[in-house]
């Protein structure tokens, strides 16, 4: 049982997650790097079993009963690892909401917590079909949590885990991963397809052929860590890749998605991304086809880069994916 939840970020997701746990009557601390946004947080008080921080104030404690959860975009996961490895060594867990990969480095991020951390530790990963503010609202929400212990799967579903928001467990920490990248690739296709006057039931085929790329580039990463057994079979079916990649492929409020509808003909790329903002999957795309030999990369993440730095037809790509 724990008895105190850090959440290191204080971005949409951190702050989502930490007013949920709040709401169970846990007590928990939210940590930013804006000392001033951190000030305006303090200053606002919506809820008492919450305390706002800013990094320079995490310090190890005598408590150990305190679960770490490291809510930042993928672009500052590295960093907050990275920045705060001192601290974190000094836990047996980790948890994290982040979902992508690291684009300066290639690596997974759980390859990321191996390297500043340690391999030794208990890690784990939620994610799955959800925005934060559907979380907020109370909608009824279903996730994937995937960890290599059992007990702190178990802690982690008594502070979350609600009538309307469920846990559903699995050792695959390395296929949700991969999945939470995927499942962005394959909404900007997704889009594309939309654009250029395909039917959803071309975009059903693409969610299987992406659920098949998931299976490749996760045997892919297993095969490279024998010592690691694949624990799980249900991962194609799971929130966090079935479920993910029908939100993110069929509805609008994913960037990913809304980069994909402008897709048509002679598109211009730059003026979508600046009229969007940071799309993950156009970023995904450039760094796992820079490390295709590692990933195992399939025609989807191909097509993408085809379209996406290679400046091809949008509609011939399409044809050529379902080929």
């Amino acid at each position: 049982m724990a008895d105190l939840f850090r959440i290191l970020g204080s971005g949409e997701w951190g702050m989502a997650v930490a007013y949920h746990l709040s709401q169970q009557d846990k007590l928990v601390e939210v940590y930013g790097r804006d000392p001033e946004k951190i000030k305006q947080l303090q200053q606002i008080k919506r809820n008492t079993n919450i305390k706002f921080k800013t990094f320079q104030d995490l310090s190890s404690t005598t408590n150990n009963n305190i679960i770490n959860i490291v809510a930042t975009s993928s672009s500052g996961f590295n960093n907050v690892i990275k920045e705060n490895s001192k601290y974190l060594k000094e836990f047996e867990s980790i948890t994290w909401l982040t979902k992508g990969i690291d684009h300066d480095t290639g690596l997974m991020l759980h390859e990321i917590i191996d390297k500043e951390i340690g391999s030794d530790n208990y890690k784990c990963i939620i994610s799955g079909p959800s925005f934060a503010k559907d979380l907020i609202e109370k909608k009824p929400l279903t996730v994937s949590i995937a960890s290599n212990n059992d007990a702190l799967i178990q802690t982690l579903k008594n502070g979350l885990e609600t009538d309307i928001f469920k846990l559903i467990p699995t050792k695959d920490i390395i296929g949700v991963g991969v999945s939470g990248i995927i499942k962005n690739i394959s909404a900007i296709l997704a889009g594309a397809l939309t654009a250029n006057n395909y039917t959803d039931e071309y975009i059903q085929k693409l969610i299987e052929l992406s659920q098949n790329e998931i299976s490749q580039i996760t045997s892919s990463i297993y095969s490279q860590t024998p010592e690691i057994e694949i624990l799980e079979t249900e991962l194609l079916s799971s929130p966090a890749c079935l479920g993910d990649m029908l939100l993110s492929c069929y509805k609008d409020h994913s960037r990913n998605r809304r980069l994909g509808l402008n897709l048509v003909n002679e598109f211009n790329l730059n003026q979508s991304l600046k009229d969007i903002g940071t799309v993950e999957g156009y970023l995904s795309t450039l760094t796992l086809y820079k490390n295709k030999q590692k990933f195992r990369i399939g025609k989807i993440v191909k097509t993408a880069h085809d379209i996406l730095y290679n400046n091809n037809n949008p509609k011939s790509c399409l044809e050529k994916l379902f080929d």
